[in-house]
């Protein structure tokens, strides 16, 4: 318990305002999750069978993301009370604390699927599938674990914060690696009109995934509510980028791909002209 004191956001007043900004991009950010878990599963309809997991992972990462975003928004409505004669949200004394680290645990159920879809998506064999799969993991738990006990110095030891902090970003880059390889093997597969969306798919990947250190490195501009929520701002933009929108994306490449391939319900899911299957030959 003494480990989850020491986040930031335990030990800082929050104004009204600032409170409220806080429990308000939580809240988007649980329902932006769930709300898209049956977007997923419908447009895996749409996808051939080698393409379907992908959209079925993400309604998946949806569902798990939600849970521990809601989770997070309960133990932030729980953790402050409001004082009135400050005016102010104060952390309650003997009561719920709050933690980054269930972010972490969450991460390390949903990135490995995450990083999963990729080289499913860009249609990668089974052999080099499992290989690079595991490739891009093994430095991505590696990242998020040692991120997860760096974190715990973001209020009073920022030794800890940045010594752990440039360990887990040299895994970070070690996947960087990986998943560029596994977008440069996936080029070679990946038909001529679609080889734009995988290269752009790595350099999003890497704009997206870098919001992540910046929050993780953030509570040394100052101890103090503005902080305390732009953290949780970034925290949660990154995550939708990472899981919603990335997955929006894979969806739609995998869906065009499947039209390209002859895959009947995405061609029609495509056809804006009511051409029918003889669009199957000119989709992009």
């Amino acid at each position: 318990m003494e480990d989850l004191v020491t986040n930031l956001p335990n030990l800082v007043s929050l104004t009204d305002g600032q409170w409220t900004m806080g429990s308000l991009i939580l809240m988007v950010s649980y329902g932006a999750h769930f709300a898209f878990i049956i977007y997923f599963i419908m447009t895996s309809l749409q996808l051939a069978p080698r393409y379907r997991v992908v959209a079925v992972l993400s309604a998946v990462v949806m569902a798990s993301a939600g849970m521990s975003l809601l989770r997070e928004w309960s133990m932030w409505s729980d953790t402050f009370e409001f004082v009135a004669a400050t005016g102010l949200w104060e952390p309650a004394t003997g009561g719920q604390t709050f933690s980054n680290a269930y972010r972490y645990g969450n991460w390390t159920i949903t990135v490995p699927l995450l990083l999963i879809q990729l080289p499913i998506a860009l249609g990668l064999a089974r052999g080099q599938l499992h290989k690079r799969s595991l490739r891009m993991i093994v430095p991505a738990l590696l990242m998020i674990w040692t991120g997860l006990y760096g974190q715990f110095g973001e209020a009073n030891d920022f030794a800890q914060l940045n010594i752990w902090g440039v360990i887990s970003s040299l895994f970070f880059f070690w996947l960087i690696f990986e998943v560029w390889g596994v977008v440069k093997l996936g080029k070679t597969e990946t038909p001529a009109d679609l080889k734009p969306w995988a290269g752009n798919l790595f350099w999003y990947f890497l704009v997206t995934w870098g919001i992540y250190p910046i929050a993780y490195a953030l509570p040394q501009l100052g101890q103090d509510g503005n902080v305390v929520v732009a953290q949780q701002l970034l925290f949660s933009i990154a995550d939708i980028s990472t899981k919603l929108i990335y997955g929006v994306i894979l969806s739609r490449f995998c869906l065009r791909r499947s039209a390209i391939e002859g895959y009947e319900p995405a061609v029609l899911a495509l056809d804006t002209t009511g051409a029918g299957s003889s669009m199957a030959s000119r989709v992009e």
